[in-house]
């Protein structure tokens, strides 16, 4: 199954579930009802949110293909524009009912309802829109300051590195200091047990060639 199939499966879960939430509405009363007019307008995101991805989905897909599912995706958009309607005409259906036993005339206070819900559900939309950008805000935030602080970890820990890298190189400078100087002098060492050792060949000679010249 693609994933634009996918997308579709559940935008049909979602806009069978906003019928049925409709239903309940123009039956319900009081807290019940407004229980599931929220139910609703979360059904009508989620469903816009589905066809935001079918549309960016159908974008990617080769000319044939895409023409198909444009036109699917147009039908969807028609058919959730129809179930927002249904769903205004829900929520007034109780309202209504009560003007018309009241005997007032419920066109004028039809649209005035009709205006409040659209101006209300506008509200409502920028209200989660300004949530939902305030979340991000301070996950942002979080992960700014937290990638902030490994940064200045990461920077003590280089610090901290390069110093301990100075120190081990005067120490290695120092170490060559000292093994010059002691090669030097086991150098002149050997030089003078050289110097020694001819001396006293030399005389070991001149002893003998006189030894042997005083008995000739």
């Amino acid at each position: 199954m693609s994933l634009i199939q996918s997308y579709e499966q559940q935008y049909s879960s979602v806009t069978a579930d906003i019928t049925h939430n409709i239903g309940k509405i123009a039956i319900s009363h009081g807290a019940e009802k407004q229980s599931y007019v929220k139910q609703a307008d979360k059904l009508f995101d989620e469903a816009h949110e589905l066809l935001e991805q079918m549309d960016l989905e159908v974008k990617e897909l080769e000319s044939k293909e895409r023409q198909k599912y444009q036109t699917r995706v147009k039908s969807f958009k028609a058919e959730l524009i129809k179930l927002q309607a249904d769903l205004k005409r829900a929520k007034l259906g109780i309202d209504a009912n009560r003007d018309e036993l009241l005997g007032e005339d419920t066109h004028d206070s039809e649209d005035q309802r009709t205006r409040l819900l659209d101006n209300t559900e506008t509200l409502e939309r920028s209200g989660r829109r300004l949530d939902h950008g305030y979340r991000i805000a301070v996950e942002t935030e979080q992960i700014g300051s937290q990638i902030m602080d490994d940064l200045h970890h990461q920077r003590q820990t280089i610090t901290r590195s390069r110093a301990r890298l100075q120190e081990m190189d005067s120490a290695l400078g120092k170490s060559s200091r000292v093994l010059s100087g002691m090669m030097q002098r086991v150098i002149q060492n050997r030089v003078m047990l050289l110097g020694v050792g001819l001396i006293v060949l030399v005389a070991i000679i001149l002893f003998i060639y006189f030894m042997v010249r005083a008995h000739s």
